[in-house]
């Protein structure tokens, strides 16, 4: 049987030559390289906005990932954004009525097998009184019905065109015209041919589907006195998918929620496994070689530390306190200061103190100190390093299960809160999975690739697992 390395060098170079170690090391490399890469070049902006609507109004609500509809050849509808530059703006005065007219006009082309899951008109008046606002829509086949009218004063609005009470009014007006059933829905009657809504079967018009192809049309009116008159428009035609992995239920891309959620779930779970193992071990390793009194406390302090409840402890506080993930962590490592590594740590040490070459230091005058930080320590540090190993998944859960309790951060985009508000947004029963399966499926990756770094570790130290 082969001889366990010395030194982390040795061991680390050996752990990079098992397949285990190489699998491991690439996913944590990819999840690092994703949480600097975020750290770095991310805006801030987007974590102090999570929780405000507002900032994510442009984002489909509840959109699946994009790579579905490539896997199923469905031809989804992506989001469209008509900002105010893709507008050309005309303007004219009618000099008998000393009134003026703006007019906004876009064009885009649609070929998708279904319609927008939302539209929204942004719109920004700046007039001296009340206007008449306007919408025209233009669809390819040449039919041409007004959406949207209303009398309204100087201001920004926000407009959802499938619901708006005047926007239904005005289409059910335009149906009732062409002898159209008047139950068919906004969307539909904005993308479909006006033949497809006389024949009852209404079917959705693509660009494409004319020759030559042409583009639909919004044309915004807007009436009123000449005096200080503008106006600016934008239109989002919202899709039915989204980015790499969708949208939530507040329109937010989970996407930016999983790169921001990387780095805060690397730098807990490493945190706290760090400073704990370090910490039992160190304490572990004093009351082996000082024993007597000093063996005692440390013995008995870790035999309570076991026998706390500790998730009971941590959600109490949690509850009570409602603080940070930060001083979360600050919880964990209070309530973890004894533990298991302590009693395993003490019973190498007990071991490693009585080998010749710690009497020869002893001997020739070695301090205590000397000896227990430069020729104990470094010999139990490879284990350390293994129980970290362990230790890192079990805190990344520890954080996404106090999250799905609602005592996590409240503020923070983390893969658990992340979790938790699927949970809360029924995901698993309206089957929105992919809101919960990726941020589920990283927490079980980065957990992966610790445990296969632990059993890299644990076959390269353990001799009965070293090969011959």
């Amino acid at each position: 049987m082969s001889v366990a390395p010395t030194g982390l060098k040795n061991i680390f170079r050996e752990v990079l030559q098992t397949k285990s170690g190489k699998i491991a090391i690439i996913i944590l490399s990819t999840i690092l390289a994703m949480s600097l890469t975020v750290w770095i070049t991310g805006s801030e902006e987007v974590v102090k906005n999570w929780n405000e609507p507002e900032y994510w109004i442009d984002n489909p609500r509840l959109a699946a990932p994009e790579w579905v509809s490539w896997i199923t050849g469905s031809n989804a509808p992506r989001t469209i954004i008509l900002k105010p530059e893709d507008f050309r703006k005309t303007y004219s005065e009618d000099p008998l009525t000393g009134q003026a007219t703006i007019q906004l006009r876009t064009r885009f082309y649609y070929d998708y097998n279904d319609v927008p899951s939302e539209i929204i008109l942004k719109l920004n008046v700046n007039a001296t009184t009340r206007s008449l606002i306007t919408l025209s829509w233009i669809k390819p086949d040449g039919s041409k019905l007004e959406v949207y009218r209303k009398d309204a004063s100087r201001g920004s609005y926000l407009i959802f065109l499938y619901t708006d009470t005047d926007a239904v009014s005005s289409v059910k007006s335009y149906l009732s015209g062409i002898n159209a059933s008047p139950d068919i829905a906004v969307q539909t009657v904005l993308f479909s041919s006006e033949a497809s809504l006389k024949s009852g079967d209404p079917k959705i018009l693509r660009s494409s589907n004319v020759n030559p192809p042409r583009p639909y049309e919004a044309i915004i009116s807007i009436t009123s006195r000449k005096e200080s008159l503008s106006a600016s428009a934008q239109l989002d035609l919202l899709g039915r998918v989204h980015g790499i992995a969708g949208t939530d239920n507040k329109r937010r891309d989970i996407f930016i929620g999983i790169l921001w959620g990387a780095p805060v779930a690397l730098a807990f779970g490493l945190t706290a496994a760090l400073i704990i193992s370090f910490v039992q071990t160190i304490l572990g390793a004093l009351a082996a070689f000082y024993g007597y009194r000093v063996d005692e406390v440390i013995e008995r302090l870790t035999d309570v530390y076991l026998v706390l409840p500790f998730l009971s402890l941590l959600i109490t506080i949690q509850f009570i306190y409602k603080t940070t993930i930060w001083t979360i962590l600050m919880t964990v490592i209070a309530l973890s200061i004894f533990g298991t590594i302590t009693k395993s740590t003490r019973s190498m040490v007990l071991q490693v103190k009585e080998e010749p070459y710690i009497e020869a230091a002893i001997s020739y005058g070695a301090s205590k100190v000397r000896i227990l930080f430069l020729y104990i320590l470094p010999r139990v540090l490879p284990y350390t390093f293994a129980n970290v190993t362990v230790l890192v998944p079990s805190y990344i859960f520890l954080e996404a299960s106090l999250s799905l309790l609602g005592v996590g951060d409240p503020v923070l985009p983390t893969w658990g809160k992340l979790i938790e508000e699927a949970f809360i947004g029924g995901a698993t029963f309206y089957g929105y999975w992919w809101w919960i399966l990726i941020p589920s499926s990283l927490i079980i990756l980065v957990s992966m690739a610790f445990a296969l770094l632990w059993y890299s570790f644990d076959k390269i130290l353990n001799p009965r697992l070293r090969e011959e």
